[in-house]
Order: C-alpha cells, then structure tokens, then sequence
C-alpha cells in the first residue's frame, strides 16, 4: 500500500506532501489543475522515462519519494535480494532527476538502476490511465488481457509453458543446426585429421622444444662454456698441479678440529667447515660430468638441428611452447571425436526435440482450456458490468482461434469483440465501437480485471471520461467495492466517484509573486462540501445540499472549515 508521497519540483508543483489510507482515495480539481501529477509521479518513481522536462521552471532537480508497506509474496524480495539490497519493513522509493536530464534512483537509501525500480513497482502499483483505451483496439494485447485475468493457478500453467517451450526451442535450433551444418563439419573434420597427424607424425614430448634450444646453445658455445667451467672445476679441485679451494678448506677444518680440545665454542666452527667442505665436494663432482657431457657425440648438432626445425613448424601453427602444441593436440582429438560423434548425436537431439514437443503440445492443451475457462467467465463479467453502466445491448464476447504453430506465449489467438445489439454481428473493437462506447467497455473490462489483480495499490487515471448520471453512482460504488481488496485511487472529475472516497484530495492552480503553482491539500469534512459543492456546480444552496446528502455521514456541518 501506498502511504505517503513527497513531490518537489516536479512541474507546477513546487513541494508537496501527501499521505495516503487505505481504501477508496481521490483526487479532484479543475481542468488544467494538475490532477494528474500523482499518475506522473508514480510513474517516474515506478522507472518512467524522466528528462529534464518534468524540473519546475527555475529549479535544480526535481526529487520524489513515496512510501510502500510491502506487498505480500516473494517475488519482490527475491528482486531485491538479486540486487542486493535487504527486504525491510517498509520500502522506500527515491528518485532525483537534475535540470541537465541526469536521473539517480534509490531503494531504502540504496542506489540502485532506473530498470530496478521498474521491476520493483510491477508488484507495487497499476495504473489504468484513459489512454490505454487505445491498447484495446490492437488484438495483439487482449491475450495479455485474458491472461491477466487468471490466477495464481493459470499464472503457474503460463510459466510452466514458457518454460517448457523455450527448452522445446532450443532443442529444436541445436537439432537444424547439427542438420544444416554437415558440410562445414566434413571440412572441418578433414582439418582436424590432418592436423592430428601433422602432429603425431612429429611426437613432440612435454618440454621437448625448450630443452633441444637449451642443447643447441650449450654445442653452439662449447669451447667458452668447456674453458670457463674447467678453470672454475681446477679452482676448487686444485687440479693435477697444485692445491684447490677445497683442499684449503681439508685443511682448515682439520686445524680447528685440533683446536676443539681447547675451547668447545670451536668446534661449532669445526662442524659448520665440515659441511661447507661435503657441500664444494659434491659441486666439483657435479662439474666434473657436466665437463664430459660437453664432449658431444658426432653428428648430435645435426640431429639436434632438424628435430628442432620439426617442432619449430609445429610452434608457428598450434603454439609457442611444446605444451602449447600438445594441448591443441587433446582439443582437436576432442573436437574430431564430438564431430564423429555428431551422426549419433543429431539423432539424439531429434529424438529430444521430438519428446519436448509432445510435452509442448500437452501443456499447450492444458494451457487452452483454462485460457477457455478464464474467457467464459470475463465474458459473463464483462457483459454484467456494461448491463451495470447502462450498455444492457451492447454485447461482449472473446473469441479464440488456435494457430498452427507454438509460440512464446502459446498456440492460442484472443480478440475481444462486440455487438451493438441482439442479433447483429460480433466485430473486433475498432470496427463497431464509438469512442464513448469503447470508454465504458474498457472501463468495465478494467472493473473485471482490477478484482483479480494481484497488485495491492490500483490507480485510475480519468478512466470516467465520457460517463454521467446515474452510471456515475454505479461507478462509484464498484470503485468503492473494489477497495475492499485493493488501495485505489481515481483522478475523477465526476462528484459521485468523489463523495464515495474514504480520502479526498484537492488540487488547485494558483497564481502568486513566483509565477503559476499547483497545490495538494487533503480535505477534512467541510472542505470535500465544498469541493463537491464546485464539482457539482449550478445554483449554490442547492449543490451544498446535493454534496451533504451525497456525503452523508462523511460530512460535517457547513462552515466548519476548509481542507487541512
């Protein structure tokens, strides 16, 4: 529900508070007052476009603010949570849109994307504004229409289709894919045999490519490499001539050992020269066979060579590194086997698309029958409600007609037709309805539809055009009726939907030193005579008594004050 909005410079309205009940709330005024900035609120709040046209004249930004007590269900806290946002005990929209056209959103104090706040204010609040009269006339809407008017149950059965047909669909493309696809996947095959085999033929080990560059280095410079280590080795060794670093420290690991018999803290060292001497041993020995490894077998830089040369053809097509090589390898096994494969496979994938179709069918029946169900009744309703406004001869009916092929939203075509009389014809809406007449029958539709919506705040922008008399009370009491299930709002200018409110709200143009502005006041008692009084115009004792006695008990004796 709705409980409060706050509106500053948005138009004509420079500031403005209003709270909100539950129940039946209005809101009235003169034309060209603003009656409609609630609706133009709403709608920005709820992810409307907004530009810099909607900042009062003069003004940095326009911000707006509404309170919500949150609707029952999951769904929106769901959305929420897939924002990241937290579900709280109240919901707090925001939006600011700056004089330069840049708009900035929040969710509880959050920011948050314009698309958020749209998919947040579906389970919020519906607007039925005077203007959708025209969606009526499209056939391509009535079966959103018929749907709407389903439950939770036919809601479930829609989402079950859907679901199941995308996966029908899918099954489908990836069957006509496999089928019109054969002769790239032949070239393709081909490709991949003959890579194979390049590869295969060659043999390539892990690392293989980086260790013959490490060889072919090594033989490239072997009398550099074989002078400065076997100088390096004769250092340490001390060679044929002479003593080494490691004889040297033989020899001073034995004078400290002797001095161990005389201070103990020496033999620390003793024991730390012992391993430096192991440690130079066992590098000499490793400097000794890497001498002799450098004495190359004939003929090895040849080999070493054209191996290299092999693997370097491979290096430029699949890889830098011989890992790389082998790795393009697996995948083009891989790859090869799948498309191999893709004979068994296409057959699995018709089998597939052939049992979700079935499927498809099934749900689709299920999904007519109900679809049939829900018209027969919006029939009834429909056709109770123009008998209510006063249309007894005009006559409703939805026709459906199955299609050939399953779509998104199944296999059914829906079109809302009437009659102007008995016996005469049923025609689509565009072809036999005035523009009065299509305002009562959208509006009874909008009286059906509005009982089964499950969105808690309905709003009703004007949808009275057109209607007078005694239908204006017939009105106002189904509008009145529906609030016992749902907050409604009515921008009305008929003065019998207005006396049937619980809250009355009055909106006034008023001319000051800042220039044009429009005002929102709740009236108490008094003030909503007084206004019924102006709606009802004519002679003024009379319409002040007209407006008490359709008010009734609403309404406190004259001159007890004006709105608060």
């Amino acid at each position: 529900m709705l409980r409060e909005l706050q509106v500053r410079n948005l138009a004509l309205i420079r500031e403005a508070r209003l709270e909100f009940g539950p129940g039946f709330n209005v809101l009235t005024g003169e034309t060209g007052a603003g009656k409609t900035v609630l609706v133009e609120a709403l709608a920005l709040l709820l992810g409307g476009r907004g530009d810099a046209g909607f900042v009062s004249p003069g003004a940095d930004r326009l911000e707006l603010e509404a309170a919500f007590d949150p609707p029952e269900g999951q769904e929106w806290r769901d959305l929420l949570a897939g924002e990241g946002l937290e579900p709280e005990e109240e919901l707090i929209l925001r939006r600011v849109i700056t004089a330069d056209g840049r708009s900035r959103c929040y969710v509880n104090g959050r920011m948050c994307p314009v698309g958020t706040l749209a998919r947040l204010g579906e389970h919020l609040v519906d607007i039925h504004g005077q203007h959708e009269h025209q969606r009526l006339l499209r056939p391509s809407t009535h079966l959103e229409y018929l749907d709407g008017f389903g439950g939770p149950e036919h809601a479930d059965l829609l989402g079950d289709y859907r679901r199941l047909y995308r996966r029908w669909r899918e099954a489908r493309e990836r069957y006509e894919s496999a089928c019109l696809e054969e002769a790239e996947r032949l070239r393709e095959m081909d490709l991949l045999r003959y890579q194979v085999r390049e590869i295969e033929a060659v043999d390539p080990r892990e690392g293989e490519l980086e260790e013959l560059l490490r060889e072919r280095r090594r033989m490239q410079n072997r009398e550099e490499l074989f002078l400065a280590v076997r100088q390096a080795y004769e250092a340490v060794s001390g060679g044929e001539e002479g003593e080494g670093a490691l004889d040297r420290l033989g020899e001073a690991r034995r004078l400290l050992e002797r001095a161990c018999a005389l201070d103990e803290e020496v033999s620390e060292w003793a024991l730390r020269m012992e391993e430096m001497e192991g440690a130079l041993s066992e590098l000499t020995r490793e400097m000794h066979a890497y001498l002799e490894a450098l004495d190359f077998q004939p003929g090895r830089l040849e080999e070493v060579e054209a191996r290299l040369r092999d693997l370097s053809s491979l290096a430029k097509k699949y890889g830098a590194h011989t890992g790389d090589i082998l790795s393009y390898l697996e995948r083009a096994r891989m790859r090869l086997e799948d498309l191999e494969a893709l004979d068994e496979r296409r057959e699995e994938y018709r089998e597939e698309a052939e049992s979700l179709l079935v499927e498809v069918s099934g749900k689709a029946e299920a999904l007519r029958a109900s679809r049939k169900r829900l018209a027969e009744r919006l029939t009834r309703e429909v056709n109770r409600e123009l008998k209510e406004l006063n249309m007894g001869g005009m006559r409703f009916r939805v026709r459906m007609e199955d299609l050939e092929d399953y779509g998104e939203k199944g296999a059914d075509r829906v079109e809302f037709q009437v009659s102007p009389g008995k016996d005469l014809p049923y025609r689509p809406l565009a072809r036999i309805a005035s523009g009065g007449e299509l305002s009562r029958i959208a509006l009874a539709l909008k009286l059906v539809l509005a009982r089964a919506d499950a969105v808690p705040t309905l709003v009703f922008d004007e949808v009275d055009s057109g209607i007078g008399g005694a239908t204006a009370d017939v009105l106002a009491r189904k509008l009145s009726g529906i609030s016992r299930f749902h907050q409604v709002f009515s921008i009305t200018h008929l003065p019998q939907v207005a006396a049937a409110s619980d809250v009355h709200l009055a909106v006034e143009k008023r001319v000051s030193g800042r220039g044009i502005t429009t005002d929102i006041r709740r009236l108490d008692a008094s003030g909503r005579v007084g206004e019924l009084v102006r709606m009802l115009g004519g002679e003024e004792r009379t319409a002040r008594d007209h407006a008490l006695a359709m008010l009734g008990g609403k309404a406190s004796p004259p001159g007890g004050g004006g709105g608060e």
